[in-house]
Formats: C-alpha cells, sequence, structure tokens
C-alpha cells in the first residue's frame, strides 16, 4: 500500500484530501463506516464489491466506485481474485456538482471508465507527485483533469452554434438539474426571464418546448443507466428525476418507442 497524505492549502472549490493505491488481500475489509470526504476508486485488476445504501454493486477492472461524505459504506475484495486499485480523497464546495458531471448519483455510484478516454494514466501520475514541490496543486490539477475525462457530454442534446445566451444557459441548468424536481418556472427563474419569453426563445431557437428539452435530456440519462445493466428500473427513475416509476415507463416509451425493460434487454443483445 502506498499512500501520499497532503497539507491543506485553503483550496475551497476543490481540494485533495489523500491519494493511494493498494494491491488488496482477501481479508482487506473496511466497513461498514463512513468517510468525510469523497474518495474515487479505480479499480486496475481484480474483482470486489461496493456497498452502499443498502445495495451491492459488483466492481471490476476499469470501473471506479464513489464514497461519499458521511454515507454508511462498505467495501471488500473478491476472495478468488482480490482487487488492486488506486484512489484520490477530495472535498470542496464544488465537488459535488462536479461529480455530477461525471456521472456519477447516489443511486449509482459506480460507473465504466470510457475505453477512448481512459483514466488510469492519471492515477499512475498521482503517485508520481509524491516528491514533488508543491504536490498539493499539481494533484488538484490531476483531480480537475480526472472529471473533465469522465465528463459525459455525448448525453447532451446537442446545440447549433446560433442558439443565444440565454437559451443555452437555460440548458446549462437542465444538465445541471435534471434529477431534481424541476419546471418551467425553475428554469425561467435561473435565466431571468418571463415564462412565456424562455417558451418562445425554446421554439425559435431548438422548436420545441423547454419542457421537451428537458424531456429528451432526462430520456438520453436514463438509456446510459440502463445499457450499464446495474440499478432496477425505479432506481433509474429517481436518478433521471422521476418519482414515479410508472410516469417514467410511460415518459420513456412515448419518446423511444419501447419500455425502459425492453430496451434493456435490447442493450444487453447488442453487447453480447
Amino acid at each position: 500500500m502506498e499512500f501520499i497524505y497532503t497539507s491543506p492549502l485553503g483550496l475551497a472549490d476543490l481540494e485533495v484530501w489523500e491519494v493511494g493505491t493498494q494491491d488488496c488481500w482477501p481479508g482487506a475489509i473496511f466497513g461498514p463506516g463512513v468517510r468525510d470526504m469523497y474518495i474515487l476508486h479505480y479499480v486496475h485488476d481484480g474483482q470486489g464489491t461496493y456497498e452502499q445504501g443498502g445495495r451491492a454493486f459488483r466492481v471490476g477492472p476499469g470501473e471506479l466506485f464513489l464514497i461519499v461524505p458521511d454515507a454508511v459504506h462498505a467495501y471488500r475484495p473478491d476472495a478468488a481474485m482480490p482487487w488492486s486499485y488506486s484512489w484520490i480523497g477530495f472535498n470542496g464546495s464544488f465537488a459535488a456538482r462536479f461529480i455530477e458531471q461525471a456521472g456519477f448519483t447516489e443511486m449509482l455510484p459506480v460507473k465504466q471508465a470510457d475505453p477512448d478516454r481512459p483514466v488510469e494514466p492519471l492515477f499512475r501520475d498521482m503517485m508520481g507527485c509524491r516528491d514533488l514541490p508543491a504536490k498539493e496543486l499539481l494533484l488538484t490539477g490531476l483531480l480537475y483533469r480526472l472529471l473533465g475525462m469522465l465528463a459525459v457530454p455525448d448525453e447532451t442534446v446537442p446545440l447549433r452554434a446560433n442558439v443565444g445566451v440565454h437559451v443555452r444557459q437555460a440548458v446549462a441548468f437542465m444538465n445541471a438539474r435534471y434529477m431534481e424536481r424541476i419546471g418551467l418556472a425553475d428554469i425561467a427563474s435561473h435565466v431571468g426571464l418571463d415564462e412565456k419569453y424562455v417558451c418562445r426563445l425554446f421554439q425559435q431557437s431548438l422548436s420545441m418546448s423547454p419542457y421537451r428539452y428537458l424531456t429528451e435530456i432526462r430520456m438520453r440519462k436514463a438509456c446510459r443507466l440502463l445499457r450499464r445493466q446495474l440499478p432496477g428500473i425505479a432506481e433509474i427513475a429517481r436518478s433521471v428525476g422521476y418519482q414515479d416509476p410508472l410516469l417514467f415507463s410511460r415518459m420513456f416509451k412515448k419518446t423511444l418507442g419501447l419500455s425502459p425493460s425492453a430496451y434493456r434487454e435490447q442493450s444487453r443483445r447488442q453487447s453480447v
């Protein structure tokens, strides 16, 4: 096991607290317990199980799992193929927002790294900062880069170049808050415009209402979660802003032409 502990610099937005790497033995079990920071693990080899919120996730090579502050969790290596992983612990006023942009949610704290945007070299680089001057700043820079590599812009609805600033602000708001119960009043308040005027701008720029655009964002996010095969339909519904799984299923079928379970099965067959 290797650790790098840091000396706080007072970076309020995002600050690295510790970095480490470990080749685990089968009995290297943590928890149940809580931590006071975000800790993002990347699994290099082997298998293990991560438990949070009463749910258990199998995690293997190329996947990441996130520990959030004050949440009860536990994790343990597989007995036959214990994992080796690296991690980075951090906090800051922007940490929760960046984590959401990176694709992690309370319902889905596990993520497969995109092979086209590999993050393993970044974890290797972090351990190389141990004896470097100003390692805290270097590690924070690597953390920003890591979260940027994990961000999922491919799930956002693309905008044409001529879309105005107010519509872009509204779209950014929806992409950041789609998992919450937001409506037209919230969107209009965010951009500082009248609700009817916001609707007019969306129709002129995108030929659809703000509600339709928000629904498309939510459905794209839901498709990604369904392709991952991990959470249940109800959990996915809540993760994309629907407290009622039946309403989510109706909206999904209306938008994509098949039910969430059928979409998941179709994705599973295509990936075999």
